[in-house]
């Protein structure tokens, strides 16, 4: 061979070194092709050295695929003969290589320098003796596989280049079902020779010792390369190559071609088995996927892979590089056609599921958006459309938030309170988090950093859709380019409508979750022996991790705060009550809780990542679940007794202590930051912080609806204990000053018009109103970390601290609507105006007949709207039209309010008084009916009335009143309507809060068969009210029948119109009033039950706390708690019944409720003042012992809750006085 040297090249015109080495190798070549021919014609035998032929090759395969890249060889007759002459001389070289050197093996020193493409310097090395070319036995080695991956990559080119430029349309390339009569002449000896080098490697790997250590090694977790055998790692490069683009070769040709390979393959196998008649076109494609799958697995992952195995994986990497969607959807397209080799698709799928879904972005965004029910096929085709919508909605996001963010920046500047909570910029947070992952509780962020999680899942769903835009751009540009774009496109488009369709992952789960048979396992007689048993059973464990991270991959956008916003997702649908999927991912996602719980800094970032992405997807999966179980079902499958605890494979309280744990970290210990979301790179620390934030957004959501079930079922049943909820720091008492005092007004315009609501907005009440105010709340905190707890997860918080922070919120609006320093202020700067009234501060002072209570309040207050927060002063007119001669410090108006609640809210009508008497009676209609549960909903029978929308508008401002100034009342509101008074929306179990019997009787059609459905002779219609009214649940919906296939939808609806629909109006204008009182975020603390506590105090108090009472009671007058006159008082109150404790205390106060978090937080402390015994007609005291006295009954002072108890003698007649004076019910006149 001639030396390639720099003066050989010297001719070029162009200078080019490179094309004219290229032009005289090629020459040379030819020349060599020329002779070798020549010789074989005269029947001669030319002996090449095995050396020079391992050049020969490589610089063959060099020009070879340099030509490929010219992309002219079918239009180039002349390059096109040149090829094929060399290509004849591969084959030549490549026979004798194989034929002549029959052990292999080379002198060590011979070897180095086989990948250079200038042929000098290695020989003119060996002449100067700078190589040892002598070979020997002692050091020899296996030739390196350069040259055959070389030969791989080859025949990888030429498959790629003859799909992209062959004469079939595209339809039949992307079907990749062409079954072509004949083959391309350089593809068949390619294919040939890459299976001949195949056999050659096995030949050297036929140590099956060795070969079962190595899987011993991977079985150790030793990921190296070398455990895996040469020719298994040439299995996985050809398959690669092969399902790139099947249809490049006649489907008959290469089975019949594949089959002989393998049976080939099999013979230099120890455990040789004959191919089965008649599977042997079947037989291939399987055994390559498991090889492929298993190099991905175990192979390219490898932590220290030699520099032989370190070519292999690079070689596949290329090859795979671009067209992974390719290779995955003809694997699943084999899959699907023959069931009977199953076993060798089981295992392998996930892994290059898992690996394509890695490397390709936008497959992953397609299926992501594909498992939310889109129409992504109509994506690259009428991507215009597609492309505009995502436009719109990132606007509409990227604008709430660009307002919310000049929200914050108002309040992070007010006051010099939250200068210390400010840190740094988002993006100097998320540049030092890493410092920042072992924090305590102490450390402290600023409000753009902590930003609410409605912001937070507002920045969730913001990224979603511009990678879902910048997807839609890139397959769009990609499919006007070259043919095998093209089919890469569509194979994308083509998987990713399996993934979101559900049907396809549910078998892949069904797959990896369901107790694995041994036949799996076990080698398949179609196998040959080629697919070992510990193979299989290797990757069976890895299958399922890579199923699991790409399900987390397909269902990263259906991650969001709210449970039923992707309601209509297929992908939820089928995995979501998928029993397997589920006990699969609770039991490897709680046995890691202490690891994701602690941010462990011990584990790798590909498994801390891993287990961020396992338990995000289990709380998906099971939040949507719960959408659709029912409030029996949920305890029977995941809440037991002791003795069955062992059968429930999901435990809803160890969900909630695990996910307690979990939200700790992410909420309080190192809370998850905006910058988590907004700024993701491709590093593995944002990776990592970016999963902790979508697992703060899916956990939460499982969390809160968790919580709901927990409230709705927790005066019958709890699944945990009330502390099972709270974290551990916010458990104890801190903050004594934790509310911004300027900031904590956020009374927003609460549409002050009287325009009546009109049917068709009544559907628009029924939307979820948690969100709403949030940020004003968050606002209203000093501590941007319990701002973002309390507007998200308030149960986190003891309902105790909750209720104190209540009151600490209505205290400092009460230092601006109760000011009477401004009021003074007012009229001074008015006194020429004397009509005008100030917005805040003073007090309104009213008369009221007892007589005419509720008309009087009506009257007088109900246009005060707003301003009803400020304080009320009431004179009471008797019954006799005396004005009562009792002065309000805050007592009468405790004891106006109990009134006027009792006449308002509690019905009066039994059905059984004439008009005249219910006219007595009541001067008003009754408001409020009572269910069978003895609970207040709204009267659905004034829903015709527009004129009574003002009396519930007064109503919920009575109501507002009470809770602000800390007055507990008797009306015990049913739940449903509580949840719409929080926002909430009901569901199909809070029916049984309202009707139980009637929720028994509709639940029990789910389970009916068709025959009896029918038989009932239901239409989709109901009745309403005590009329009986007949309304249409859908339109026509007297006319449409319920059956077994509607029944779940006339059921729903049933439930949703009596809850939600019927009396909305009413609700509607309640809730108008009462969020003039106490803005709707503030109620928001509290579920259902709790602002039942709220407002009538804890209902499992009978009665009242006397032994609390009497601890916190002060004594005055002489008394002192060791005299006897102290005994019997307390003696007496305790053996009175609950109803008598009740009249006592209100007697005493003006509440007949004691206070919600007991007599010590009571203010004033109550009181009791011993007061003379006697008295005379006139009232006035006289001294002990005079035949003209009287005995004085007990008194009271209830503004300073205060009792006035006279010097009895004896207890009996301390007691016959106290009942006397408590059940006479007397107004407010002068003791």
């Amino acid at each position: 061979l001639p030396f390639y040297t720099s003066s050989s090249s010297s001719s070029s015109e162009d200078n080019n070194d490179d094309v004219s080495a290229e032009q005289f190798m090629c020459k040379d070549l030819l020349q060599l092709e020329k002779l070798i021919t020549l010789c074989k014609n005269q029947e001669a035998t030319p002996n090449i050295n095995p050396i020079a032929a391992l050049r020969l090759i490589s610089i063959s395969l060099l020009l070879l695929r340099q030509s490929i890249s010219r992309k002219v060889i079918i239009t180039d007759k002349e390059e096109e003969g040149e090829n094929r002459r060399i290509i004849s001389l591969l084959n030549y070289l490549i026979q004798s290589i194989f034929s002549s050197t029959k052990n292999n093996k080379i002198a060590p020193g011979a070897v180095d320098d086989l990948q250079t493409y200038r042929p000098s310097d290695y020989y003119m090395n060996i002449l100067r003796g700078g190589k040892n070319s002598s070979s020997s036995n002692e050091g020899q080695r296996i030739l390196p596989p350069s040259w055959m991956i070389s030969l791989f990559l080859c025949l990888r080119d030429f498959v790629i280049y003859y799909r992209d430029n062959s004469a079939n349309d595209k339809e039949k390339g992307a079907s990749m079902e062409v079954d072509g009569a004949t083959n391309p002449y350089e593809l068949e000896l390619l294919l040939k020779w890459c299976c001949m080098t195949i056999l050659h490697l096995a030949s050297l790997d036929q140590d099956a010792t060795t070969t079962n250590n190595a899987f011993s090694q991977l079985q150790d977790g030793n990921d190296t390369m070398s455990s895996i055998p040469q020719h298994q790692q040439g299995i996985a490069l050809l398959a690669s190559i092969l399902f790139i683009a099947p249809s490049t070769f006649s489907q008959s040709w290469i089975d019949e071609e594949m089959t002989e390979f393998l049976q080939l393959l099999a013979k230099q196998n120890r455990d040789n088995v004959n191919t089965p008649s008649g599977s042997g076109s079947l037989l291939w494609r399987g055994i390559f996927t498991h090889h492929l799958s298993f190099i991905i697995a175990f192979g390219c992952n490898a932590q220290k892979p030699s520099k032989v195995d370190q070519m292999w994986v690079t070689a596949l990497r290329e090859t795979l590089n671009s067209h992974e969607c390719s290779v995955l959807h003809h694997t699943v397209m084999q899959a699907d056609a023959h069931d009977e080799q199953s076993g060798l698709y089981t295992y392998s799928i996930p892994v290059i599921l898992q690996y394509t879904l890695q490397r390709h972005h936008d497959l992953a965004t397609l299926a992501t958006f594909a498992a939310r029910g889109e129409d992504i096929s109509s994506w690259i085709v009428d991507s215009e459309t597609a492309k505009r919508e995502t436009s719109v909605a990132e606007s509409a996001a990227t604008a709430a938030y660009a307002t919310d963010d000049m929200d914050v920046d108002d309040d992070v500047d007010d006051g010099d309170e939250e200068e210390e909570f400010h840190a740094q910029s988002v993006q100097q947070q998320a540049s030092q988090r890493g410092k920042q992952s072992t924090s305590n509780a102490t450390t402290r962020y600023s409000r753009q950093d902590l930003q609410t999680l409605p912001r937070l899942d507002a920045l969730y769903q913001t990224k979603s859709l511009r990678d879902k835009k910048t997807t839609i751009d890139r397959l769009k540009a990609l499919y006007r380019e070259t043919r095998g774009n093209q089919i890469e496109v569509q194979c994308m488009t083509s998987l990713a409508e399996r993934m979101g369709k559900g049907q396809w992952m549910l078998q892949l789960s069904n797959s990896v979750f369901t107790p694995t048979s041994s036949k799996l396992l076990a080698p398949t007689p179609s196998s040959n022996g080629l697919v070992p048993s510990s193979q299989l059973s290797l990757l069976q464990n890895r299958a399922r991790e890579c199923y699991l991270s790409a399900l987390s991959s397909v269902l990263i956008s259906c991650s969001g705060i709210k449970a039923g916003r992707n309601a209509a997702s297929p992908l939820l649908a089928k995995l979501g009550f998928h029993n397997p999927t589920l006990h699969g991912l609770w039991e490897r996602s709680s046995q890691n809780v202490h690891i994701l719980a602690s941010s462990a800094k011990n584990v790798n970032t590909s498994q801390i990542v891993a287990l961020y992405e396992l338990f995000s997807s289990f709380c998906d999966l099971f939040s949507h679940h719960l959408l659709a179980v029912d409030d029996d079902e949920f305890l029977e499958r995941y809440f037991s007794n002791d003795e069955e605890r062992s059968l429930v494979k999901i435990k809803a309280g160890d969900v909630v202590v695990s996910l307690k744990k979990i939200l700790n970290d992410l909420y309080w210990v190192n809370p998850v930051l905006a910058a988590d979301i907004s700024n993701v790179t491709n590093d593995s620390e944002s990776i990592i912080r970016f999963q902790r934030a979508r697992l703060f957004i899916s956990g939460t959501k499982l969390w809160n609806s968790l919580y709901e079930r927990w409230c709705r079922l927790y005066r019958n049943v709890t699944f945990c204990d009330e502390n099972s909820w709270w974290f551990p720091f916010l458990a104890g008492q801190h903050d004594k000053n934790p509310i911004i005092h300027s900031q904590v007004t956020t009374f927003g315009d609460q549409n002050d018009d009287d325009e009546v609501m009109e049917e068709s907005s009544v559907e628009s009440l029924d939307v979820d109103e948690g969100d709403a105010g949030g940020d004003s709340l968050a606002s209203s905190f000093l501590d941007p970390k319990m701002a973002r707890v309390l507007t998200a997860i308030p149960q986190a918080m003891p309902f105790s601290r909750r209720v104190n922070l209540f009151q600490s919120l209505i205290d400092s609006d009460k230092l601006l609507m109760q000011d009477e320093e401004d009021t003074f202020r007012h009229m001074m700067m008015n006194m020429d105006n004397p009509d005008a009234d100030g917005e805040f501060g003073g007090r309104v002072r009213v008369t009221i007949h007892r007589d005419a209570l509720y008309n009087d309040s009506m009257e007088a207050l109900n246009p005060l709207k707003k301003k009803l927060r400020k304080k009320i002063q009431v004179t009471f007119v008797n019954q006799h039209g005396a004005t009562e001669a009792g002065i309000d410090g805050g007592g009468v108006f405790k004891e106006f309010l109990d009134d006027l609640i009792k006449d308002a809210f509690i019905p009066q009508t039994t059905g059984n008084e004439s008009e005249e008497e219910e006219e007595e009676v009541r001067s008003h209609p009754d408001f409020f009916s009572v269910t069978p549960l003895q609970t207040l909903q709204v009267n659905v029978d004034s829903d015709g009335d527009n004129s009574a929308l003002s009396h519930y508008e007064f109503l919920g401002r009575v109501l507002g009143k009470a809770i602000y100034e800390s007055i507990l009342v008797d009306p015990q509101l049913a739940l449903p309507f509580l949840n719409k008074l929080l926002g909430k929306q009901n569901s199909l179990d809070d029916l049984k809060n309202i009707d139980p019997e009637f929720y028994k009787h509709i639940k029990s059609l789910r389970y009916m068969n068709a025959e009896d459905i029918k038989s009932l002779g239901l239409t989709f219609e109901t009745t309403t009210g005590q009329n009986a009214k007949t309304v249409e649940l859908i339109p026509g919906g007297s006319n449409i029948p319920v059956t077994k296939e509607n029944v779940i939808q006339y059921i729903h609806l049933v439930s949703h119109r009596r809850m939600n629909i019927a009396g909305s109006r009413q609700t509607h204008a309640f809730l108008h009033g009462f969020r003039d009182i106490i803005p709707a975020p503030w109620v928001r603390l509290f579920s259902a039950y709790e602002f039942q506590k709220l407002i009538s105090g804890d209902d499992a108090v009978q009665g009242i706390d006397v032994q609390g009472m009497m601890n916190v009671t002060r004594y005055s007058g002489g008394l002192h708690p060791s005299q006897p006159i102290v005994r019997w008082l307390w003696e007496v109150v305790n053996e009175m019944n609950p109803d008598q404790q009740r009249k006592f205390l209100k007697f005493m106060t003006s509440c007949s409720r004691q206070p919600l978090l007991g007599f010590k937080s009571l203010v004033p402390a109550p009181c009791v003042q011993q007061t003379r015994l006697m008295e005379d007609n006139h009232g006035n005291d006289i001294a002990e012992g005079s035949a003209l006295g009287n005995i004085r009954l007990p008194s009271s002072s209830t503004c300073m809750n205060l009792l006035k108890l006279p010097k009895y003698t004896s207890k009996a007649m301390l007691r016959d006085k106290l009942l006397y004076a408590i059940e006479a019910a007397a107004g407010f006149e002068l003791s």
